[in-house]
């Protein structure tokens, strides 16, 4: 350079320079190729990258409809271990004690109907015996030993 010559600023430089018609000039997808994206990557920290998203905001913007859509809920529940589910709840034991109410009533109801069925055998037989219902005893003898 020589000494004689005032040194130029580069803000002077770059205020006599046109940059949008110095952009028209270049081809950025050019430019773009010779950026190696794994590397750049691998510079970047997504632990501090993650910190700054607001995961409030950007929940808001899914559509949990497409989303839903997206699920194969056959595929869902081929993959759900439904005797370990039993298992691990107390669905067996509800169903064994319903399943043991159930058949307890069924019994009992059973037991009823053949105590009806019992004293109307015996009111008919008193009737064909011409027995009379007053002299009858109330129940079995007591048993003394």
């Amino acid at each position: 350079m020589n000494p004689r010559l005032p040194r130029p600023s580069l803000d002077g430089v770059l205020n006599l320079v046109d940059v949008d018609a110095l952009l028209e000039h270049i081809d950025l997808n050019r430019q773009l190729d010779r950026i190696d994206l794994n590397a750049l990557l691998g510079r970047l920290d997504v632990n501090q990258l993650l910190d700054r998203v607001d995961v409030d905001r950007l929940i808001e913007r899914v559509d949990l409809d497409a989303v839903i859509d997206r699920i194969d809920v056959n595929q869902v529940v081929n993959r759900v271990d439904v005797e370990e589910l039993v298992q691990r709840t107390e669905v067996g034991a509800l169903i064994m004690d319903s399943t043991s109410g159930v058949a307890q009533r069924v019994l009992d109801a059973l037991r009823s109907q053949a105590v009806g069925i019992d004293g109307f055998s015996n009111r008919v037989m008193n009737r064909v015996l011409r027995r009379d219902p007053t002299t009858l005893p109330l129940g079995p003898p007591r048993f003394e030993p």
